[in-house]
């Protein structure tokens, strides 16, 4: 069930699990190597909670993404050169490296270079809030510096839990385009994807696969357009 709420200003307040599941969904859509979606799900959220370029400009984004090659990034010492690939796909590789310069040595300052819309790598300052870290993102027109360093007060690191109770208010245009652009990586609704959705797999022959306890379910409505079975069925 979704938990959009729409009001009468052509806004809507969206939750934090209808964000997931719809900006998941957009990098399937889009071909994103499946070892990126996590991180990169999450940046589009903070990109949206954060203000920056958000469920606007998601799509110019996923399609820059999906050009993207992850392997143009090199790692100097505490520099980062983004090999002008977008900002997003250094942000899991700013955040190891400057964490890791705070426990060696005390200083975790890292500087990042040749970013695609490097202003999008404020999202390092919502990611580092689960490690306890305040992040502090300074950008100018060709590098950015990042430092993180332990959060001091409960609010720093309180994004996720302000996102989860209050959710993202989006222009509902924009969200509605998103969400049936994400339906283009669900299966077409068919006999054969019904008997396969979800945690079982139902047989031809009615066999479930993947479930041992017993219940009152109908499969009447997985076999109802099935050739030769749902009209037998209708007949008994």
């Amino acid at each position: 069930m979704s938990t959009c709420q729409s009001n009468p200003a052509a806004s809507m307040t969206v939750s934090l699990r209808e964000m997931r599941m719809v900006f998941e969904r957009l990098l399937q859509v889009t071909r994103i190597e499946s070892g990126l979606v996590p991180s990169l799900r999450d940046c589009a959220l903070y990109s949206a909670a954060l203000g920056l370029g958000g469920f606007a400009r998601l799509p110019a984004t996923l399609d820059t993404l999906g050009k993207a090659d992850p392997h143009a990034l090199s790692i100097d010492g505490l520099t980062i050169d983004c090999g002008h690939q977008h900002a997003w796909l250094a942000a899991d590789a700013i955040i190891d490296v400057a964490t890791e310069s705070l426990r060696t040595g005390g200083e975790g300052i890292v500087t990042v270079r040749n970013a695609a819309d490097i202003g999008e790598l404020r999202v390092v300052e919502a990611l580092a809030q689960r490690f306890g870290l305040k992040a502090t993102v300074k950008i100018d027109a060709a590098a950015a510096t990042i430092a993180v360093a332990p959060a001091t007060n409960p609010m720093e690191i309180a994004l996720l839990d302000t996102i989860r109770r209050d959710g993202v208010a989006v222009d509902a245009a924009h969200w509605w385009t998103l969400y049936h652009r994400s339906a283009e990586a669900l299966a077409p609704d068919s006999y054969l994807s019904r008997r396969h959705a979800g945690p079982i797999i139902v047989e031809a022959d009615g066999k479930v696969i993947g479930r041992q306890d017993e219940d009152e379910t109908d499969f009447s409505l997985l076999l109802a357009d099935a050739p030769g079975i749902g009209s037998a069925a209708g007949n008994n």
